[in-house]
């Protein structure tokens, strides 16, 4: 009798650690199914309703959609570091100015502190300052592909 009823619970025990085994495999085939979050399309920008709504910024004027990109101002005059070629790296950052317009922004870097930015503007081929706070989002360093923080940028590009 003992031999029977250890026989049965090994059966029992058996037949739970199957339905496990294939519980497991559904819920992993599911997760394969379901779309990578790196393809596909981009994912879009909160507006500044919703990013006031999330405490992400103050009140200010009306949002624009989507970011855009700035035309090439000619006019200025190129820095010393722009002639002379000083670089920390190159990023790429979305950015709102203080008119309220966001762009997507590539930049030269050529010095960094806690609150700003500054280089070379590829969108508008002049040397730029950017305020570090009005960083939408990560920051992406093009020569190594890292993400970064923005308030971390001096300690990345240091």
């Amino acid at each position: 009798m003992e031999a029977f009823v250890a026989l049965v619970l090994i059966a029992i025990g058996i037949a739970l650690f199957i339905a496990l085994v294939k519980r497991t495999k559904r819920a992993a085939a599911a997760l394969n199914m379901q779309a990578k979050p790196w393809e596909g399309s981009k994912p879009t920008l909160l507006d500044r309703t919703q990013r006031k709504r999330l405490g992400l910024e103050p009140a200010k004027s009306q949002p624009s959609a989507e970011p855009t990109r700035r035309t090439a101002d000619n006019t200025s005059v190129p820095s010393r570091a722009m002639r002379n070629g000083w670089s920390l790296g190159t990023v790429s950052f979305t950015y709102e100015d203080s008119s309220g317009d966001v762009t997507c922004r590539t930049v030269t870097i050529h010095s960094v502190t806690a609150t700003h930015l500054k280089g070379e503007c590829h969108d508008r081929q002049a040397e730029r300052t950017f305020r570090v706070d009005r960083i939408i989002g990560d920051v992406v360093d093009l020569e190594s592909g890292e993400i970064v923080r923005p308030r971390s940028l001096a300690r990345h590009f240091a």
